[in-house]
């Protein structure tokens, strides 16, 4: 019998990005191992955590730290044997999670980047203005040098989304926001997107004409690597 390496999911960072996450994981195992029954598939353990965090929050609101300990110690009593995070702004506080957790936990922003494509074209970063303020993606990608594009109008626009997409999710009104992203960026001459939060991973699917760097699809596949790693090899 194979060995059983539990995945653990960290998510409700927002609520509602953790199951398109999931299907992410899915979907990597399809891609990379071709699981024929369900019995292929990894266990997986999902902690959908509420955190006290508002897009608009500079402070990235109160207790943070506390309510993250909350599910860290709930997936890895639960025998997870790796964590993913799929919220990219919690993620100022990675060395402090990885200090919370026996097992280890995945870097989001350090794997996307990792992901990029070596070339000179900027790269649009699109993530909600507490990601941004951290500097994590833009340090990253500096390190990497890697140009990327971004000013205080996309930002404006790209805080409008997730706001839209929270409250009402996919209709018209978040549609025609994020038109008016993908205007932007085209008049800026970005023809690359890197979605730096997980509550954007419908974008991809409105706009097949820009390349997409998903960091919910990224780390989905490195979670599944670990697993191949440890239970299939």
């Amino acid at each position: 019998m194979k060995p059983i390496y539990p995945l653990g999911i960290l998510g409700g960072m927002g609520p509602y990005s953790t199951a398109p996450f999931l299907n992410h994981v899915l979907d990597a195992c399809k891609r990379l191992y071709s699981p024929k029954s369900d019995l292929d598939f990894p266990h997986i353990i999902i902690y959908s955590l509420p955190t006290p965090y508002h897009p608009e929050d500079k402070g990235y609101g109160e207790g943070v730290v506390d309510t993250l300990k909350v599910g860290i110690d709930a997936l890895v009593k639960s025998g997870a044997q790796v964590i993913a995070v799929p919220c990219n702004s919690v993620h100022r506080f990675y060395e402090t999670m990885t200090q919370l957790s026996s097992v280890p936990v995945l870097n989001i922003i350090d794997e996307t980047i990792l992901k990029l494509e070596k070339n000179t074209k900027p790269i649009g970063l699109l993530a909600t203005r507490a990601t941004i303020e951290s500097t994590l993606y833009q340090k990253g990608l500096e390190t990497q040098g890697k140009a990327f594009f971004w000013d205080d109008s996309l930002q404006t626009k790209v805080d409008q989304l997730v706001a839209s997409f929270k409250a009402v999710g996919v209709n018209e009104d978040t549609k025609t926001i994020w038109k008016n992203i993908a205007r932007h960026l085209h008049t800026n001459q970005v023809q690359e997107v890197l979605i730096g939060c997980t509550d954007l991973f419908f974008c991809a699917l409105l706009s097949p004409e820009l390349r997409f760097y998903d960091s919910s699809v990224i780390l989905a596949e490195k979670l599944v690597r670990m697993y191949i790693t440890h239970a299939l090899c």
